[in-house]
Formats: C-alpha cells, structure tokens, sequence
C-alpha cells in the first residue's frame, strides 16, 4: 500500500517533465493539473479504501474478541454449575451416609448431623444464618433447636405452626421455612433460613434438597428419641 502512495508521489513530482506539450485543446499548465489532480483523487481513493478495509478489520477483531470473551464467560458459569452440583451431591451424600450408621448414631454424631444440614441449607441458598427446630405441634413447645451461630432473630413458634398442613414450604417476615411433610409423635421439623438469595429460591432442586433435609431431621430426631426410651426400659 506505502509502495503505491510512493509511486503516485513520484508521478505527481515529475508530471511537469512528462508533460512539455499542449494536449488537444488543453495548455500544457492545464494538463499537468489535470494529471496531479487525478493522481491525487487516485491517491486519496486508495487511502479511503484502505481505512475502510483496516476499520472492518478492527469490528471483525472486535467481534472475534466478544465471542472468545463469551465463549470463555460460558466455560467457567459450565464450571461453576458442575462444580456447584457436585458440591450439592456431596452434600446429600453426607447426610444421607451419616444417618445410614444407625448404629454408630450417639449424642455427638446426631449434633455433626444437624450441623451438616444448616451448613447445607446455608449453602444451597447462601443465607446469613439457619435454625433447625423440632416443635411439638400440639403443645406449641420446642422439643429441640440447633444454630452453628448464635445470631439473628428468629421467628416465633406460633408463626412456624400458622403453615398449613399441606404446605411444606412458605416465606415468613424476612424468610423462608421448609417443614418436614411428616410429623412424629405430634412433632415436625423445621428449616428456618434467614438471609437467604432469592435467586438460589427460584431453583426447584434446592428446595426439594431441602425438602428432604428436613424429613430426614425428623426421622433422625424420632429414631433418636425412639433408642433413649428403649435405652430407659432396659
């Protein structure tokens, strides 16, 4: 491209020594600006062409950059995903192993429990703060409750017993609670999540995982109750 700017330069120098005669009608001074007016048009066209050509280079790089841009945004969300859904695995599987060892089930091991599944609701929903209760129906009274943190308000067991029977989840005040669906001996449990994002609400998974969280507290909880009495008849 520098190399034709460079010869139409050259050209346009030495048109007064190309040119040393009337053309037709024109006079010699006529020619030589008719010549160098050309050459310049000629110069000025190739210019524009070339910036044209360089301008939808740069938009096609700038595109190009998008996509890989993109492209790599998908891959680590697609990591992300996996990695969030294997980590979800785990945590069932946790759970789900912990109260298969009905035999190895004491006062510490039913605490870990507990802990493992206000840790996973605080995950699945990346809340501030999570209370697990088990509350006699009947009565009003709370037979047990657990906290990793001991902060935040609670609810009141009144507005936990309001849910109807047949509803197992419901947002209450500032949060949301998942009931278990049974109720043992009068008693039900109760994921009382606080802070929660109510993007991760929205997923159908995460609440059925902690769906089964919470029927899998109160059958703890029942079996547990269940060995102490057995323990105390013998």
């Amino acid at each position: 491209m520098y190399w034709i700017f460079l010869i139409l330069f050259i050209i346009a120098v030495m048109v007064p020594d190309i040119i040393r005669s009337p053309v037709s009608f024109l006079v010699e001074e006529r020619v030589e600006e008719i010549m160098i007016f050309v050459l310049g048009a000629t110069a000025f066209f190739v210019f524009i062409k070339n910036e044209r050509k360089i301008y939808l280079q740069k938009k096609e790089k700038e595109k190009d950059e998008k996509r890989i841009n993109q492209t790599v945004k998908d891959l680590v969300e697609s990591y992300s995903y996996i990695g969030e859904v294997n980590r979800k695995m785990d945590i069932l599987m946790n759970v789900a192993l912990g109260l298969s060892e009905e035999s190895n089930l004491n006062k510490k091991k039913e605490i870990e429990i507990y802990d493992s599944i206000i840790s996973a609701a605080n995950f699945l929903m990346k809340a501030d703060y999570t209370c697990l209760r088990f509350i006699n129906v009947e009565t009003g009274k709370i037979r047990k409750e657990f906290r990793i943190e001991e902060e935040g308000e609670l609810l009141k067991n009144q507005d936990l017993l309001s849910m109807e029977d047949n509803i197992n989840v419901k947002k209450i005040k500032d949060c949301i609670v998942i009931s278990s669906s049974q109720k043992i001996n009068s008693v039900k449990s109760y994921l009382e999540i606080h802070g929660y994002d109510p993007g991760e609400e929205s997923s159908p998974k995460n609440i059925e995982i902690l769906k089964v969280f919470s029927s899998q507290a109160i059958f703890l909880y029942s079996y547990i109750q269940k060995s102490k009495e057995e323990h105390k008849e013998s």
